[in-house]
């Protein structure tokens, strides 16, 4: 396993909202910079390819992710929503913790509109009326 240094430059620390806080991340530069690029991709992925309608409530009632998320590498403290930046110790810049492709305001509620046409509502199983919105 790698280490984790400022000196590696594959140190990264985020920063929390609304606390506006910074921490370390607890994952390396590359894993983060994956995440940021893939996560949103692969939920829409899973919306469109789940064959459990169960999941796929699930899926919707969380909503498309806007910015990063994983609790192991950015845990928050109570009251705070989400990542909102990113400080990278190799070039030393701060970034956005939005997720590449992820959308915000009426695009993200066409978005989560188009996604809901996956739901059938016919033929629904056994506790999936649980995970109803």
């Amino acid at each position: 396993m790698e280490d984790i240094t400022i000196e590696d430059k594959n140190y990264v620390e985020y920063q929390s909202y609304p606390s506006m806080r910074w921490k370390p991340a607890l994952f390396e530069k590359c894993v983060v910079e994956q995440i940021r690029q893939d996560q949103f991709y692969r939920y829409v992925e899973s919306v469109k390819k789940t064959d459990c309608q169960a999941e796929l409530r699930r899926l919707l009632k969380a909503e498309s992710p806007v910015y990063i998320s994983d609790k192991h590498a950015f845990p928050l403290d109570n009251g705070d929503t989400h990542v909102i930046l990113l400080w990278y110790a190799e070039d030393g810049e701060k970034r956005s913790a939005m997720l590449k492709g992820a959308v915000e305001g009426k695009e993200k509620v066409e978005l989560m509109d188009s996604l809901r046409s996956f739901i059938i509502v016919d033929g629904k199983e056994e506790g999936d009326e649980d995970d109803e919105t």
